[in-house]
């Protein structure tokens, strides 16, 4: 039985802007000096209106009762995931959650902008006050409602933030396929590279506490993070860059690139630039009906006339001032962070986690070479498909700061459009009859899902067991002044352009 006749609407892209504009909305309005934040609210909302105007029009599903079943199931399974993370507070959360979750009682008991005077000894002299200046994009809009309803109340907002992110992530799958599917939800959520193998062929220790649920440390110092292993190790970067991801996929033009890119850089630093990247091949890689039927035959006139519409299409409002004042504005705010300037710094945990040209290209194969080579069929002519391969065998070596947090996180837009590109490529040969390259892939993502199915698992064992034991199943949180002391998380704001010209 039908209830409403579907189409195409700009609903659910308009939806996505929100969600990604939100967070440096309230960073402008809690942070800045009200009269630089009131004229920058207002323009980057006028051009927030322009941009939702100029979007192009997407397929919105009928609302039969077959799809509202269908949608229901989609986000009880994303809602699962998501509670299976430990965002929250409902389970047990990994280590890295310690952090994560000293941030955000700061964002909800501190003032904003957040400065701390309590120096600790090892920083005495070296300067007198810190600030929190770190990627707080997400947790900004649950804050908020945990300033108002409570710390508690806002853990529970942070859940539903990450459900709405990932459910509208979800839904640009769908409007690709024009149809409510279920099916490539299980491969978003087991999607990785084939670590368990990389495990056996290395020799890997993994019997410790520490590692015996993680796989993907077989390859240290590289590694490329499940989809399930970003949500629950870093949802905070993962589940904005996915949907900036999938917003700058799906855009039929330029129009809306920068604004979409520099909504992704408070939110996911590291994944910001991975993005950045791929816009910028996006942006000069378009093709444009009006210089395809351009006549001339001498080159120069042609590369003179691209670059007139291309600078027409990219050069709009939304983009160089919206896009504009949101980059410049994050950007000022985050370069005071403690770690950001150090580049290529050997590991201090020793030579294990040095650049090793032998573990580099098994790591790549495992990693992106195998689905790459399974995917080859169908994008033989993507030119997108050979940058992502590119950038994805780049990318490891490059190290900021002392850790592999820029592999692990730069990587995350290339990983995400590597899994539609497996999505699309299972969907087609199953279609196309080609059962030896769909029983292929089938394999190694079966292989591959030994990964989050850990990760899954892990959850699930020390969650019933510390209730057995009658422990407090989420992790502690860290000291929050330990973390408002440490380089990763702030920085000295005495001398940080943003904190003595804009903050307020």
């Amino acid at each position: 039985m039908k209830f409403k006749t579907g189409g195409k609407s700009r609903t659910f892209l308009s939806l996505s802007y929100v969600y990604i504009l939100l967070p440096f909305l309230i960073f402008a309005a809690g942070w800045m000096k009200a009269y630089i934040a009131a004229p920058v609210i207002a323009i980057v909302l006028v051009c927030f209106w322009k941009m939702c105007k100029e979007s192009p029009k997407l397929w919105i599903p009928e609302i039969t009762r077959e799809n509202v079943i269908k949608i229901l199931f989609i986000l009880g399974v994303i809602a699962i995931w998501v509670y299976m993370s430990g965002i929250g507070k409902f389970v047990y959360q990994n280590r890295d959650h310690q952090v994560r979750n000293a941030i955000f009682n700061i964002l909800v008991e501190y003032d904003w902008p957040v400065v701390n005077y309590d120096i600790l000894s090892k920083y005495a002299g070296e300067f007198d006050v810190t600030g929190l200046i770190y990627y707080i994009g997400y947790w900004l809009p649950s804050a908020l409602v945990g300033k108002i309803f409570g710390l508690r109340v806002g853990y529970y907002a942070q859940a539903v933030w990450a459900v709405i992110g990932i459910a509208l992530v979800y839904y640009y799958i769908c409007a690709r396929a024009k149809k409510v599917v279920i099916w490539p939800l299980w491969i978003i959520i087991f999607f990785s590279g084939l670590d368990i193998i990389g495990v056996y062929l290395t020799n890997a220790d993994i019997a410790s506490y520490e590692s015996i649920w993680h796989a993907e440390w077989w390859s240290n110092p590289y590694q490329y993070s499940s989809t399930t292993t970003q949500l629950f190790w870093v949802f905070n970067q993962a589940v904005p860059a996915w949907l900036c991801t999938m917003l700058v996929y799906v855009q039929k033009n330029n129009r809306n690139l920068v604004f979409i890119l520099a909504c992704c850089m408070l939110c996911s630093t590291f994944p910001f630039v991975g993005l950045m990247l791929i816009v910028l091949f996006v942006c000069f890689t378009r093709k444009y009906e009006a210089l395809e039927a351009f006549s001339s035959s001498d080159w120069k006139v042609k590369v003179r006339e691209y670059f007139k519409i291309l600078i027409k299409d990219t050069c709009t409002v939304q983009n160089v001032i919206a896009g504009g004042l949101i980059g410049i504005l994050s950007f000022l705010y985050l370069f005071g962070n403690g770690s950001g300037g150090r580049m290529f710094q050997q590991d201090p945990r020793g030579v294990a986690y040095y650049n090793s040209l032998p573990k580099l290209v098994l790591f790549l194969i495992l990693e992106m070479v195998v689905y790459g080579v399974l995917v080859y069929r169908y994008n033989q002519r993507n030119k997108l498909y050979y940058f992502i391969l590119v950038c994805l065998c780049v990318i490891p070596p490059i190290r900021v700061g002392y850790s592999t947090d820029f592999c692990m996180r730069a990587s995350i837009p290339f990983l995400f459009l590597l899994t539609i590109l497996v999505i699309e490529a299972v969907e087609r040969s199953w279609k196309e009859r080609r059962y030896s390259l769909f029983a292929g892939l089938v394999i190694v993502l079966i292989i591959g899902s030994a990964t989050p199915v850990l990760e899954i698992k892990r959850t699930w064992t020390y969650t019933f067991e510390r209730i057995n034991t009658d422990m407090t199943v989420y992790e502690e949180d860290k000291d929050t002044i330990e973390v408002l002391n440490a380089p990763n998380f702030s920085g000295d704001i005495q001398n940080n352009f943003f904190f003595k010209y804009i903050a307020r």
